[in-house]
């Protein structure tokens, strides 16, 4: 009897171990094609970015054979372009929706409610006071950011592109928070972080690779652009003090003159709607440039805009030989490129120096990361 007993506990223990292991590997087995599904999942859609310097910034972190559609051509201007039939099946079939908000693109308003839709744009991030730049350094630690090393960790928070070429664009403004906030590095970097976050939820877990090569990427991003604002940094600093001015026709350069330790003065914000230049407006204007002894006057497009000639001919203050972009990326080049034609326009204008060959060294690198 003793030797039954011991043989019916044998065998059901047995029974039990057999269970046991049947069972973890059903889990196992639906935990990995849950992942497996996950990852296929992510790959049968692409990721839309609606403008075009978003979608170099999301070319830059994703992994390279993540499929990436740039929604608005950089020749547009997002300020008014509206969303054609064929755009708005992009977006429809997108697995997420990259864009930098209805403060620069109001033709995505309707779309920001969409759960696919990320907003990487001026409402999506804290905007530091540049009161003390050298404040820069140490952004990680005012953000409560985590070290990149582990920036898988990230996820458990989860709870005009181009030059204006006509004077139809003379009502360019912007009510409430400005947006062009990419002028400043360190909030590209925090731009940066929200893409890499997000771009992380399309890969499962289990895929640990791809997840690796988003944070090396990402990682890679924030170390170009640190350095980009230290060359910046540097350059600016050559000019002499009495010019530190950057009187453009919109105000769109405010972030980079916190930044810098420039001051900036808008033109419309003195004048209103060009086409209504009133005499005492203009007689204000001159006065305020000439009070303030300025050196140049800097074209957003080209040729410069009719405002900007007459105010030029009227206080004979020269215009930039060169534009200066302050809506998005040039006819051609990068997030970077334009940062560095910027920087070097503004610097060479105001009798600084410039060492564009270190900018063109910062280029180059971001250019690894994009082709």
């Amino acid at each position: 009897m003793r030797i039954f007993k011991s043989f019916s506990k044998a065998e059901q223990g047995k029974a039990l171990i057999a269970r046991t292991i049947i069972n973890t590997s059903i889990l196992t087995g639906a935990f990995f094609l849950t992942g497996i599904n996950q990852f296929v999942q992510a790959k049968s859609k692409s990721i839309v970015a609606v403008e075009p310097l978003t979608c170099d910034l999301v070319t830059a972190i994703a992994p390279p054979s993540s499929p990436i559609q740039c929604l608005f051509d950089r020749k547009q201007d997002v300020h008014d372009i509206k969303i054609k039939p064929r755009q708005a099946q992009r977006l429809k079939k997108a697995t997420q929706v990259f864009t930098l908000g209805q403060e620069m693109s109001p033709a995505m308003k309707k779309w920001l409610n969409n759960p696919i839709t990320v907003v990487v744009g001026v409402s999506a991030i804290e905007i530091d006071n540049h009161d003390n730049h050298d404040a820069h350094d140490n952004h990680d630690a005012h953000d409560n950011h985590d070290a990149h090393d582990n920036h898988d960790a990230h996820d458990n928070h989860d709870a005009h592109d181009a030059e204006h070429s006509t004077e139809k664009h003379e009502h360019h403004f912007h009510a409430g928070l400005d947006p062009h906030i990419w002028h400043d590095p360190q909030n590209i970097i925090k731009m940066s972080r929200i893409i890499s976050k997000n771009i992380k939820k399309n890969y499962s877990f289990l895929d640990t690779k791809t997840r690796n090569i988003v944070n090396e990427r990402y990682q890679s991003v924030e170390s170009i652009l640190k350095d980009l604002d230290q060359w910046a940094k540097k350059q600016v600093s050559t000019i002499p003090n009495k010019n530190r001015w950057i009187v453009s026709k919109h105000k769109a350069m405010r972030y980079y003159g916190e930044a810098f330790g420039l001051r900036t003065l808008s033109l419309l914000d003195f004048l209103g709607h060009s086409s209504s230049l009133r005499p005492k407006a203009i007689s204000f204007i001159i006065g305020e440039l000439r009070k303030n002894n300025i050196e140049i006057i800097f074209a957003e497009q080209k040729p410069p805009s009719k405002l900007i000639k007459n105010l030029s001919k009227q206080t004979s203050i020269p215009i930039s030989s060169k534009p200066i972009y302050v809506d998005g990326l040039m006819p051609k080049g990068s997030t970077i490129s334009v940062a560095v034609h910027n920087t070097c326009t503004i610097v060479n204008s105001l009798g600084g120096l410039c060492n564009k060959e270190e900018g063109q060294q910062i280029e180059d690198r971001w250019h690894l990361l994009i082709k």
